[in-house]
């Protein structure tokens, strides 16, 4: 079973196009948030083009998180009546929690011990991580789809359940090259 995690796409029609092909192998995929609007801090990603980002976007059946840049608008844009804040998404036995992390992620982490989530997905940063927690489980960043920062390159996320081991990785959307990699025994 495979999840891709993809965020922060801000409008960019290109930084989609260049995911979508590898969406086809995937059981399931899930936008941690900020899907349309690049925002007033960030500069206009390449290949800015949020409608007609928007309009494929409605063909999907991606799970979307609600990022500090996604409005109503947006909602109304996707045909979509809401945009949760955190979704939790169970991969067989594995439990991730999803959330955009702009003003939640502490939050996250602490409910992740009582609440048995092995691993919590966040954007918002740009900055692609996979971190062990002091407790167990996992912090799970994908990075950047459009606007990538801390020198790395746009990419997305896997979690991957294969017989008795869950992967974790990163992946340069370019090259397809890992970034990042964990792999833990069920």
């Amino acid at each position: 079973m495979r999840l891709i995690v993809i965020s922060d796409t801000h409008g960019s029609l290109s930084a989609w196009k260049r995911v979508e092909p590898l969406l086809k192998d995937a059981d399931d995929v899930v936008h941690l948030g900020d899907v349309l609007y690049h925002g007033p801090r960030n500069p206009l990603p390449e290949g800015y083009n949020p409608g007609e980002l928007a309009r494929l976007l409605k063909e999907t059946s991606i799970t979307f998180v609600r990022g500090n840049c996604d409005a109503d608008v947006d909602l109304m844009v996707l045909g979509r009546e809401d945009m949760p804040r955190r979704v939790l998404k169970c991969l067989e036995n594995l439990r991730v929690f999803c959330l955009h992390g702009d003003s939640d992620l502490e939050e996250a982490v602490r409910l992740s011990r009582v609440e048995n989530w092995q691993v919590v997905a966040y954007g918002h940063t740009h900055i692609p991580e996979i971190r062990l927690l002091e407790k167990g489980g996992y912090l799970f960043n994908p990075g950047s789809l459009s606007l990538p920062k801390g020198g790395y390159p746009p990419s997305f996320g896997e979690i991957e359940i294969c017989e008795n081991t869950i992967s974790l990785r990163v992946r340069d959307v370019v090259n397809l090259s890992v970034l990042f990699e964990e792999k833990v025994e069920l």
